[in-house]
């Protein structure tokens, strides 16, 4: 829940802004001294009324408050400066200036373009809402004259058409903060998951998955398929894996296994192909298998 409070900020007799001390609101304008938060001390902070106005708390606060003293309001993360005059408050603008990195606008800018927009451009005024910075932009030449704008820190478009920072157009910056408001951590978590399933959808359809996956391990690149390694696998190799898981380490540690000869494998295939068919033994697959035997 947001906190409606003001403070009264005082002229810090320690800087340069001991030259604003009890000046009227015009002469203080007149000096070469800018009005900022810089040049200023808070002295007090305040709870603020909901339906509590500018005319309002300075009438409570008439006793304490001093010309050029600076009264910030903030409604609900919208602030606003008065300068303490004699008579009455004066709207501030620029008394608080937020540091932010890589800003383009300030209250000092002029000869600014705006894409889409013809002319140069000047800040005239800003605002404070949810701790972001927004200035009204003003035409160089026909100033209010002419429809202005209203541009963030960054030179960023935010409201196209206006004239001053009415509860109108206070509703569109509202609006445009909350459309680029972070989401919180469940909705994060959501997004997040969507686009890396999207991410991945894209790998299936195009291949890049499959292949990343198995191609360090198929035997072809045309096996891709999305089966991991589906060669088909030697029996031999099998029965000569599962006989060397049962064969004792010490057996396995001892001479070399002779190699089986290939010429004695293909010369018993041809006498089995013989015995089958009935054709009598070559003679010399007779003779050979006489020797072994003798």
């Amino acid at each position: 829940m947001k906190l409606n409070q003001f403070a009264v900020y005082r002229v810090d007799q320690q800087t340069a802004g001991k030259a604003l001390w009890h000046l009227p609101y015009q002469e203080a304008r007149q000096q070469n001294v800018s009005i900022t938060v810089e040049n200023y001390r808070v002295i007090s902070i305040h709870e603020m009324q909901e339906e509590e106005k500018v005319a309002d708390i300075w009438k409570r606060m008439k006793k304490q408050c001093e010309v050029s003293d600076v009264l910030v309001l903030n409604r609900d993360g919208e602030i606003n400066c008065y300068y303490v005059d004699e008579n009455y408050p004066q709207y501030l603008a620029g008394f608080i200036r937020i540091n932010t990195s890589g800003a383009l606008i300030t209250m000092k800018t002029e000869n600014y373009q705006i894409d889409g927009k013809k002319g140069n451009w000047i800040a005239t005024d800003t605002i404070i809402i949810d701790g972001k910075q927004f200035y009204l932009m003003e035409h160089q030449v026909y100033r209010d004259q002419a429809q202005g704008v209203i541009l963030d820190a960054y030179g960023k478009m935010v409201v196209e058409e206006c004239k001053k920072f009415d509860e109108k157009t206070k509703q569109k910056i509202h609006n445009y903060i909350q459309q680029q408001a972070p989401l919180n951590s469940v909705e994060q978590l959501k997004q997040d998951g969507k686009i890396r399933l999207e991410h991945y959808q894209k790998f299936y359809q195009n291949g890049t998955y499959e292949r990343s996956r198995e191609s360090g391990t198929e035997a072809n690149y045309d096996m891709v398929d999305g089966l991991v390694n589906n060669q088909k696998k030697n029996p031999e190799k099998i029965s000569n894996a599962r006989s060397n898981k049962q064969t004792p380490r010490n057996q396995q540690d001892g001479k070399p296994k002779k190699r089986r000869s290939v010429i004695k494998r293909l010369h018993q295939k041809q006498i089995a192909i013989a015995r089958r068919s009935g054709k009598p033994i070559p003679k010399y697959l007779d003779q050979e298998m006489e020797r072994k035997r003798g």
